[in-house]
């Protein structure tokens, strides 16, 4: 690869078998690497060309788009006998239903990732139940239903997942945590409102806890039920509390326009 020059790669080949993958594919095509006799002789090429990526990450994406056809070693091209694809969309918006199973595409997009079909299948379900119970309408649930998955194997093999860890300024509530505020009549936004406080609190604290998202909850319904009773004691001191005076005493003594209200007739 020519020093200074830009990386280019498949959006399609990045969202379905990863970063890595896209630009090692792109730099193969791009220099004609399919002359390359054996998986050792282009690990060595593209080793020296990628230094960003490891040898090891280098070795298993080779591997993957081999195992696609993506690539080949000592042909001509390479014989692709699978086609990187994205869910097709359902032009007509509809509830999901409670045996909605994943279209022939999604399904192959995701056997090209690591995802097991056990995983697949639990999470599958739990899908079902949450939108079924919203009751939304979407004519993409095969997209929803991909970006859920990948999001939920992201969440299963994090490093931390199983730990505790401290806070980060960089930390932000699961989408869920809005779902469940909301059932408490708190919005989004009003719940963001409160997130600054909470990160500055326990990163001072340096606590570590696995259960962050549930601490935000706890944290957001206090602080809106003080806010609440709070402006409710402000608008019951509006009705208790005397009003102020416009004049001054020795004013209001001598005013006796009252009196002129008053018929003794």
């Amino acid at each position: 690869m020519e020093k200074g020059k830009n990386l280019s790669f498949s959006k399609e080949v990045a969202e379905t078998l990863g970063l890595e993958c896209a630009i090692i594919l792109n730099f193969f095509e791009e220099n004609g690497l399919n002359n390359i006799s054996s998986e050792d002789k282009l690990l060595d090429s593209i080793n020296g060309a990628l230094p960003f990526i490891s040898p090891q990450e280098i070795q298993k994406s080779i591997k993957k788009l081999n195992q696609f056809n993506l690539i080949g070693f000592g042909q001509e091209s390479p014989k692709k006998d699978y086609q990187i694809k994205k869910p097709s969309k359902n032009t007509q918006s509809r509830q999901i239903e409670m045996d909605w199973y994943p279209s022939d595409d999604t399904l192959e997009i995701i056997k090209m990732t690591s995802i097991s079909d056990d995983f697949m299948n639990l999470k599958l379900k739990e899908f079902r139940i949450y939108w079924t119970e919203r009751g939304q309408k979407k004519n993409n649930w095969n997209i929803t239903f991909l970006d859920f998955i990948r999001r939920e194997w992201a969440k299963e093999n994090n490093s931390n997942k199983g730990l505790p860890y401290t806070i980060s300024e960089k930390w932000f509530p699961d989408e869920d945590v809005f779902d469940i505020l909301n059932l408490s009549d708190i919005t989004r936004d009003s719940a963001l409102k409160y997130l600054r406080e909470f990160i500055l609190y326990w990163k001072d604290k340096g606590t570590a806890f696995t259960t962050w998202n549930s601490k935000f909850i706890d944290h957001v319904k206090r602080r809106h039920m003080i806010n609440v009773n709070m402006s409710n004691n402000e608008k019951n001191k509006e009705y208790i509390e005397p009003g102020k005076y416009t004049k001054d005493f020795k004013t209001r003594k001598n005013d006796t326009t009252w009196a002129n209200e008053i018929n003794l007739d």
